[in-house]
């Protein structure tokens, strides 16, 4: 992932749970990359070597409202989906990178 110029994720269905948790690889990568010799990097100091993200979503029709029913774009869509969340703080800890390190 870190040698190529573009990380694609290709999903079936809407940006859900379940496709969050797939992800996880991204909070399980940085465990194995070694910034600096010295002292600990923070979640910032990836971004600058991670791809760029591209997530695919096929096989399904959405119409791109948010709650209110104002219209929004599929970049809207994605920050909606990151939101950070309540209730688990290892499912805010994939959403939090992911908006990071992409």
């Amino acid at each position: 992932m870190l040698l190529g110029s573009c990380f694609v994720y290709n999903s079936i269905g809407a940006i859900d749970e379940t496709a969050i948790q797939n992800l996880s690889l991204v909070v399980n990568i940085t465990q194995n990359i070694h910034l600096k010799s010295q002292g600990v990097a923070k979640d910032e100091d990836y971004a600058e070597f991670f791809p760029t993200f591209i997530w695919t979503v096929r096989d399904f029709s959405l119409q791109l409202q948010d709650q209110q029913g104002q219209t929004i774009d599929s970049k809207q869509y994605l920050e909606n989906a990151l939101k950070i969340q309540s209730s688990d703080p290892q499912k805010n800890k994939i959403r939090n990178l992911l908006r990071t390190f992409f």
